[in-house]
């Protein structure tokens, strides 16, 4: 077992009527409710590489915590965990007990490179892992990222990957530099996706609570329809060869022959915005 050294990040100060957001202990009295700060503690970084093959795919699996993936000089994928809990004031033992015994990190190649963090059952709600992968900058594979709680941000920029999922329950998601299929949603957070280039595979970017941002190259060919059922669609830069057409269904668009894949952009509660670059 590793060793998970504790720090001590910062203080979350939240007031009764907050007892649902990260932060607070809730103590019931006879006649009384009390919210007690939470700290929260961080353990050491753990670090592993796999090696990568061509053309094999990554997965990403995170219970709880953020998801970073960039590309870089490496030749196999380079996998940094930096575990956290929060816990009351003092509780340093009980905080370091928690994620040395109910905290799992995984990086290993299953056919394709799967990383992952997974809590036992009963572990505390608030116990997770941080993730940041490195990719090779030719890395060709396709990007699965599986998050229940947290952030996911991917920085595809340049590499020739060949299709990027991501499937949130909660959380923002950014992804930058995507090819080939796309299949991007969360329940609730924005998200924002640059392609690099259109697939000719049909396609999802939706949230059920949030805005969305899509930046596409002009010369795309393809169609695409928008719906936002609480929010607008915004269009920046649109070239005036894309056919626009507007119902009760939401914004249509073919661009150039319309010959490539389908993407269809929805978002329950948000503008969604299109602009090409």
């Amino acid at each position: 077992m590793m060793n998970r050294s504790l720090r001590i990040a910062c203080f979350l100060i939240c007031a009764t009527s907050a007892a649902a957001t990260a932060g607070c202990a809730i103590t019931t009295g006879e006649n009384s409710i009390t919210a007690e700060t939470l700290v929260r503690y961080e353990g050491s970084d753990e670090s592993a590489r796999v090696e990568y093959l061509p053309t094999q795919s990554v997965r990403i699996v995170s219970d709880n915590g953020d998801v970073e993936v960039v590309t870089g000089d490496v030749s196999d994928v380079v996998v940094t965990f930096s575990p956290f809990t929060m816990r009351k004031k003092d509780e340093n033992s009980l905080a370091k007990a928690e994620m040395e015994n109910d905290l799992r990190l995984a990086a290993k190649i299953d056919g394709d490179v799967v990383i992952s963090t997974q809590t036992t059952s009963g572990a505390s709600g608030y116990l997770g892992a941080d993730i940041r992968v490195v990719l090779p900058a030719d890395f060709d594979g396709v990007l699965r990222v599986e998050q229940d709680n947290g952030s996911v941000d991917v920085d595809l920029d340049g590499a020739p990957s060949r299709g990027t999922t991501v499937l949130s329950d909660n959380g923002s998601v950014d992804v930058v530099g995507a090819r080939g299929a796309i299949d991007v949603s969360t329940d609730n957070g924005s998200v924002f996706v640059d392609l690099d280039a259109w697939s000719d595979t049909d396609g999802t970017i939706s949230s059920g609570n949030g805005e969305i941002e899509l930046s596409v190259p002009a010369g795309v060919d393809g169609t695409m329809t928008a719906q936002t059922l609480l929010g607008d669609v915004v269009e920046q830069g649109l070239p005036s060869t894309w056919a626009v057409a507007a119902n009760d269904a939401g914004t249509s668009y073919t661009m150039g022959d319309g010959d490539g894949g389908h993407l269809t952009l929805f978002t329950e509660n948000g503008d969604i915005e299109i602009r090409v670059k």
